[in-house]
């Protein structure tokens, strides 16, 4: 993964979007950004060409799966990586049938993301 490439983290729990830009950021990657809803995605993927888009499943409005399908029909280049408490195999499947290319386990480790990043 290109550290110097815009990523995304998105989730209506600020605290998480800080945490998750702090290993990042504390690991080298210069360009984080966040979105708490499916609205603020929209208009930033609009603008900016990520690299990388971490994402909520249990969003507001929109849901992120929902979201996902949306995202990998408009940015198919675009890598999406889900992050759930909810890692009951018929969501993890979801996800990846839809076009998700990782998912996380909540609550987020700096080693389970930093190992995900290594990966990708």
């Amino acid at each position: 993964m290109d550290k110097l490439r815009p990523i995304l983290v998105v989730d209506d729990v600020e605290a998480i979007c800080t945490f998750i830009c702090t290993v990042l950021q504390g690991n080298g990657y210069v360009h984080v950004d966040t979105a708490h809803d499916s609205a603020e995605v929209m208009s930033r993927v609009c603008r900016i060409d990520y690299q990388l888009i971490l994402m909520d499943i249990k969003l507001p409005k929109v849901d992120g799966l929902e979201l996902l399908s949306i995202l990998h029909d408009e940015i198919p280049d675009a890598k999406i990586v889900m992050c759930s408490a909810d890692t009951s195999e018929e969501t993890v499947n979801l996800a990846y049938e839809i076009g998700a290319v990782g998912f996380l386990e909540k609550p987020v480790t700096p080693m389970s993301l930093l190992s995900l990043m290594e990966r990708l």
